[in-house]
């Protein structure tokens, strides 16, 4: 498996949880207007990643440092085990260079 591939598969699944957690964020009854800010970016950063992964037409170029700077935001914002993936996929792309 190549260092493009790995990333490409990391990028993905960390996009996947990353959104998959962010929408069971919704299950709490009373929502502050942070908490849904949160959530709006969190699911607007997990778009980004799966778009730039799957790419119909290469809309967001796959790219090392933005799979580390979206990562970095993803465990601020949301999700640490999607983050966590996503800055993996961003060093395995940094060190293909």
């Amino acid at each position: 498996m190549r260092e493009e591939d790995l990333m490409r598969l990391l990028a993905g699944l960390g996009g996947a949880i990353t959104l998959i957690e962010t929408i069971l964020g919704f299950n709490e009854r009373n929502f502050d207007t942070s908490k849904v800010i949160s959530i709006v970016i969190s699911i607007v950063l997990a778009v980004i990643i799966l778009l730039s992964v799957i790419r119909p037409g290469d809309p967001v170029p796959m790219n090392w440092l933005l799979f580390v700077g979206l990562g970095i935001v993803i465990l601020i914002f949301s999700s640490l085990a999607g983050g966590i993936l996503i800055l993996v996929a961003g060093f395995i792309g940094y060190t293909e260079r």
